[in-house]
């Protein structure tokens, strides 16, 4: 059996294999146009170690008045940094999720190089729709109507009724009575009645009702006589969980 230690390394591997040279240079390559300045040579994480770079993107974006940094060697300097540009992320007019977001050791202590980069990515298609003339560009694929989020997919409804349906009005509606039954007892032994079904329907704007005797038991001769009970495999099992009762 795996140890705890053990999940937590190959899930930290997992994470850390999301993190390639590819999709770290295509951050670098839009914060650089996005800026307009060339980044720190090296590993991309170790160039927005400091928050500087974050806190001009998101001065960037919002306008004034932003948020103050100051860029400096200090290590909690450097985090409080990193911490004006999360809690940027999670202020309006940006509002990321938080799904999106990174803590701020995932960044300057490289817990979490890949969720840096989700973080990145989803600012940038957030900057793109509130200031398009100056993040013209995104970073990742973007669908056909824009960027896609998980929040735009999945076709659910918080409304339960409305879930997998358009709304609208229907030209065609049917409402249907709920068929009644009665039960009569005699000498301890349940029969079904006979039950009362109508149905009402509009096509049209023209109602049309229709009523009939419906027979509670099934057989060869009645059909075209009487319509088959909705509920006749329900009374089967009624009569035989009481006869086992009686019995």
């Amino acid at each position: 059996m795996a140890s705890v230690s053990s999940l937590d390394k190959d899930l930290r591997n997992m994470r850390l294999g999301k993190y390639t040279p590819q999709a770290a240079n295509e951050v670098r390559t839009w914060i650089e146009e996005s800026l307009g300045e060339r980044l720190a040579a090296g590993d991309l994480l170790d160039a927005l170690k400091d928050g500087s770079a974050l806190c001009k993107l998101v001065n960037l974006a919002t306008g004034p008045p932003g948020v103050r940094f100051k860029q400096s060697t200090m290590p909690f300097v450097q985090m409080e940094n990193i911490s004006h540009f999360l809690r940027a992320c999670n202020s309006p007019p940006l509002n990321l999720q938080a799904h999106d977001i990174f803590q701020t050791v995932d960044l300057y202590e490289n817990k979490d190089p890949a969720q840096v980069l989700t973080c990145i990515s989803a600012f940038s298609r957030k900057a793109n729709a509130i200031q398009p003339s100056k993040f013209p560009t995104v970073i990742g694929p973007r669908s056909k109507n824009g960027p896609t989020s998980p929040q735009s997919t999945g076709g659910y409804s918080s409304n339960a009724a409305s879930y997998g349906r358009p709304r609208g009005t229907s030209n065609t509606s049917t409402t249907s009575s709920v068929p009644s039954t009665v039960a009569s007892t005699a000498g301890g032994r349940t029969s079904p009645s006979r039950l009362s079904y109508s149905t009402t329907s509009s096509v049209n704007g023209d109602a049309k009702s229709t009523s009939g005797g419906v027979s509670s038991w099934s057989k060869k001769m009645d059909e075209g006589a009487t319509t088959p009970a909705w509920n006749i495999h329900q009374y089967a099992s009624n009569s035989l969980f009481l006869f086992i009762c009686v019995c």
